[in-house]
């Protein structure tokens, strides 16, 4: 079943201001709203039952839900519904970037890890930011590459206390 989104006009006229298509009639622009509605991903809500949708125009639709049809409330920039949401409270994160896992096997890779260790140990950085470099340079903390990573640092912790007893 599809969804049914009714365009209020001031939804429209925000639309058409903020897409900065060119001139299309009033209906185009209607089944262009529509269309890119029946696309948008679920972006946030607001306050009450309103939803926000993103747009693949890269705009967010405001829309209030009542008895099954989505009124189209408002048209908004991304940056002016992020605003909205962080003013009522709302803490956003971005998402941390995607980083290829290099393969532990490799002998080289080891070594690398170990001198990353080695570098970390001597340099004291914390283990968050530890885990971060570990991310940059393609090794999976939470994985074998971690491991190994742990092993070597722990050695130079403990051969630190033996030097120091």
């Amino acid at each position: 079943m599809a969804s049914r989104f009714v365009i209020t006009d001031h939804g429209l006229d925000r639309f058409i201001e903020r897409a900065e298509l060119d001139n299309l009639e009033s209906d185009q622009y209607r089944e262009l709203l529509l269309a890119e509605l029946e696309r948008g991903l679920p972006f946030g809500g607001q306050v009450g039952s309103d939803e926000l949708y993103l747009l693949r125009c890269g705009l967010v639709a405001a829309v209030v839900w009542e008895d099954g049809s989505g009124f189209v409330k408002t048209v908004l920039t991304r940056g002016q519904a992020i605003a909205n949401m962080e003013s009522q409270g709302a803490i956003l994160r971005f998402a941390r970037p995607v980083y290829p896992v290099r393969d532990t096997s490799d002998a080289a890779n080891k070594a690398e890890l170990q001198v990353l260790a080695e570098r970390h140990f001597r340099a004291g950085i914390e283990r968050k930011e530890r885990n971060a470099i570990l991310r940059e340079h393609g090794f999976d903390p939470a994985g074998e590459a971690g491991e190994i990573y742990r092993a070597a640092y722990h050695a130079l912790v403990e051969a630190m206390r033996g030097s120091a007893a």
